[in-house]
């Protein structure tokens, strides 16, 4: 394997892989967004599995956009009721809807054989997208560049792979891009919009960066900043605009700019309805979408693990099978209220199915990751560590990687919260 391959030469006395994140010339703001949480090697996939699971994550996406048709004779509303969204949130992604956009980052584990998904965020507001910088930068260090042209590395420049998206959605070689946040949104991530900035301007992209109450609207146009504007990068989200109103003039703004024509919106706040977890159940259950093509079962099977809503008539069989499933909120952030039954034991884990019933979630199959083996460049030890695979998909192609891991016997839920939590790029064999 290359894995073992690269630890292999990580060993060896003086070998230069072992220092290689520590000597890559990172731009300085990248480094400023991500250098605290760089694991200290890429990791590694086989190609051909990869652009498999992004192919079937591009079909899923297209099951899971027909559901409303399928399920609820056209009616968003209904749809958004029986994935949990409220009131608020049903009217701002019904109302300030368009069509839902492919446009996502699937969070899968590695079992082995084959990438299993774990949730799917859809929508603009994704994050990660810059990691595939590392392998760029990689790539221009001697001993790097060695060890992957002897074993055939490849990647995908994620940056680059949205930049193309920019330029096929504006029919314009260089659009100008706004990131807006809602309001008092962009102080807090401000470094990783930068990065993000920095790198897309090596793409051809110039990205202007603003919240949603300083556009401005000028005969034809949307401008921010003073500039005029070509697409909106929307990184304001249905949960911050639900938190607070005074989003929802100027998000109403830019909703009617695009649909005019003055403006290309990326991503409609319609594509936030198939991020919710609660739309998993109603592609896998057959009692609730009982119509699906044997193509559309096979896929089901090969991308996502048993997946239900948990109701009454679940609890003695979810009971039964602690060990082996995971209670999770229909939406939520960053692992936030979710329940992983081995963590549990039987009368907490019967507390927590208790607890669980009166708010909204699915029960889905463990899945039990490969784990990854990483050296620690310091002292040379090997650990092994948890990952989670981010691809990204876009409209007719594979947005490549962006990875988050922590230590192996520590928590069930990775991300950046985590104690430990790193990020790494991908590479493809």
């Amino acid at each position: 394997m290359v894995t073992e391959k690269y630890l292999a030469a990580c060993a060896t006395e003086g070998g230069g892989l072992r220092d290689v994140m520590a000597e890559a010339e990172f731009p300085a703001v990248f480094t400023e967004a991500w250098e605290k949480y760089l694991l200290p090697r890429p990791l590694f996939s086989e190609e051909g599995r990869t652009r498999r699971a992004a192919a079937d994550l591009a079909g899923l996406f297209t099951l899971m956009a027909s559901l409303p048709d399928r399920l609820f004779d056209g009616d968003r509303r209904k749809f958004c009721a029986a994935i949990g969204a409220d009131e608020r949130r049903t009217a701002l992604m019904t109302a300030l809807g368009g069509e839902p956009h492919l446009y996502g980052r699937a969070d899968l584990y590695d079992d082995g054989t084959r990438f299993r998904l774990l949730e799917f965020n859809i929508g603009s507001e994704l994050g990660g997208v810059d990691v595939s910088e590392v392998n760029r930068v990689l790539l221009a260090h001697p001993e790097f560049a060695e060890f992957a042209g002897e074993h055939g590395l490849s990647h995908v420049d994620t940056p680059a792979a949205i930049a193309r998206q920019f330029v096929r959605a504006t029919q314009k070689e260089a659009p100008v891009v706004a990131t807006l946040e809602a309001i008092g949104g962009l102080m807090a991530y401000e470094p990783l919009h930068r990065s993000f900035q920095e790198t897309m301007k090596r793409c051809g992209i110039e990205l202007l960066l603003g919240e949603v109450d300083q556009v401005e609207v000028k005969g034809d146009r949307l401008f921010l900043h003073g500039r005029p504007i070509d697409l909106v990068l929307r990184y304001y989200s249905v949960n911050q605009l639900a938190r607070d109103p005074r989003n929802d003039v100027h998000a109403e703004t830019v909703m009617r700019a695009h649909e005019d024509g003055k403006v290309v919106l990326w991503t409609p706040l319609s594509s936030t309805m198939l991020s919710y977890k609660s739309c998993l159940p109603l592609i896998s259950d057959p009692d609730l979408c009982g119509d699906l093509t044997p193509d559309e079962n096979a896929l089901i099977e090969r991308i996502l693990p048993w997946t239900r809503t948990l109701t009454p008539g679940l609890v003695e069989q979810v009971r039964a099978e602690r060990e082996e499933l995971i209670l999770k909120p229909f939406a939520g952030l960053a692992g936030r209220g979710i329940h992983a039954g081995w963590d549990q034991t039987d009368r907490e884990w019967a507390e927590t199915i208790s607890d669980c019933l009166d708010r909204d979630h699915i029960v889905q199959r463990r899945v039990v990751p490969v784990r990854e083996p990483v050296m620690d460049p310091a002292s040379g030890a090997v650990q092994d560590w948890l990952v989670v695979w981010g691809l990204f998909v876009f409209p007719e192609e594979y947005g490549g990687a962006s990875c988050r891991a922590v230590p192996s016997g520590g928590t069930s839920v990775v991300n950046l919260g985590s104690k430990g939590a790193k990020v790494a790029s991908a590479f493809h064999y």
